[in-house]
């Protein structure tokens, strides 16, 4: 039994590798420093969820630090939903599971902000009489709250004096981005997204609003120049961030020496796991294939071998991006060669984030799942009541998901080896885009 567990809750995403690849480049790093004995992440949009994640965990004592820049409708509402949480200690089964807030409101991330402005003015040599900043969040209409970080930033920078002008704006709130060049004269704008990963958003919806391409470069708009920064949650410094937080639970978090590339993962289904391959099993998971001494894809070709989660996770991630891991189109031609037998539970973890808690828990039937009702009871947004949807829509979209997915639906009564106890937020997107089509 593993004592403490560090979980890092992030947004993730339907088109972007970088959302979720940023919080996983986190674990990797934390993984390495060995704060924890298990380390892992759940997402709104990507495995593990947030309403699964506990259950892939040994620990008892677990402290989870959202990844948002603000305390707002997901800090505040979703994920305390999702995982069933009801304050800043919560006791969940036999887990004390510790919530702490989020990264965007400690302190640390002022030392980043500071840094990504001046060395952009540094960079481009802009004078700052003739600079504004423009600090961008997320914001929602669903919890004003959620601009309070941001606005917090933009306040804190013009109390400094060090641009000619200072002001927020919001990618889903007010006031909105372009509104910047209404509300600023300044020759030149240093547009700064307070937001910690490099998605869709970052990478493409800001730059849209700011009719710009998202260069790092200064580009001319309506007689301006803006100078686009890097997001604040690319910084080296966010894990310092993190283990700060984590440490408010009271656990330690310190780092400790001699941990292997792939130590630190969630530990729930892994002695099943490990048994199976030590009896001799050849395991297969889709177009996965396990023994002792080896991890493959059944289509390997010319086969590239690694040797790290980041650098396989990255192999998988790349190209057209998908984001259910689990499908059966999976990216071939690579294998690992295992130090040990142990390591064949980290690489499949790495391929498929979650599965082997579920696949354990059917092997020796004792999977519970999550009915359509049960997930539309605690949901708080778009998904609510997620089970008065027509039966030829939900269906439709079991056929069209489920059927192109490694796991099959456990959660509406098909019986299969490779478990689903609950339907993902792609396959709820997907049935609530097919109901609105229908209605139409």
């Amino acid at each position: 039994m593993s004592a403490t567990a560090l979980v890092l809750a992030g947004h993730g995403s339907h088109i972007s590798a970088n959302t979720a690849g940023t919080v996983w480049g986190y674990v990797d790093r934390l993984r390495r420093m060995g704060v924890a004995d298990e380390i892992s992440a759940c997402f709104w949009k990507e495995p593990p969820a947030f309403s699964q994640v506990l259950a892939t965990l040994e620990a008892r004592q677990v402290s989870i630090v959202p990844l948002f820049t603000a305390n707002g409708y997901f800090t505040r509402q979703v994920i305390p939903a999702e995982i069933g949480l009801s304050g800043a200690v919560t006791r969940i089964g036999d887990k004390l599971v510790h919530y702490t807030a989020p990264v965007g409101q400690h302190p640390l991330l002022d030392g980043i902000v500071d840094q990504r402005l001046s060395d952009m003015v540094g960079a481009r040599n802009l004078p700052p009489a003739q600079t504004a900043a423009a600090i961008i969040g997320h914001g929602t209409r669903r919890n004003p709250r959620s601009r309070d970080a941001t606005r917090h930033q933009a306040q804190r920078i013009a109390a400094k004096g060090c641009f000619a002008e200072v002001v927020d704006a919001y990618l889903d709130d007010q006031p909105d981005i372009p509104s910047i060049y209404r509300r600023t004269r300044s020759r030149h704008i240093i547009a700064l997204p307070y937001f910690f990963a490099e998605g869709s958003h970052v990478g493409q919806d800001l730059p849209n609003a700011l009719g710009i391409s998202g260069d790092t470069g200064g580009e001319r708009v309506q007689d301006r120049y803006v100078h686009f920064t890097e997001p604040v949650g690319t910084d080296a410094s966010i894990c310092e961030v993190i283990l700060a937080l984590a440490r408010t639970s009271g656990l330690p978090f310190e780092a400790r020496t001699g941990r292997g590339a792939w130590d630190g993962f969630p530990r729930v289904g892994q002695g099943d796991l490990l048994a199976a391959l030590e009896q001799g099993e050849r395991l297969r998971f889709g177009p996965l294939r396990l023994t002792r001494e080896r991890v493959w894809h059944s289509q390997n070709g010319d086969s590239q071998a690694f040797s790290s989660p980041a650098a396989l996770r990255t192999r998988l991630r790349a190209g057209t991006f998908h984001p259910l891991p689990t499908r059966l189109d999976l990216p071939g031609g690579w294998h690992v060669a295992l130090a040990q037998t142990a390591d064949a539970h980290a690489v499949l973890e790495t391929v498929y984030p979650g599965l082997v808690s579920d696949w354990s828990a059917q092997r020796r039937g004792a999977l519970t799942t999550e009915s359509l009702a049960e997930i539309g009871a605690r949901q708080v947004g778009m998904f609510k009541a997620i089970e008065r949807l027509p039966q030829a829509v939900i269906q439709r979209a079991i056929d069209e998901i489920c059927g192109a997915c490694l796991r099959q639906p456990s959660w509406h009564g098909v019986d299969r080896e490779m478990p689903c106890r609950a339907a993902c937020n792609w396959w709820l997107s997907n049935a609530r885009k097919n109901e609105e089509k229908e209605s139409a």
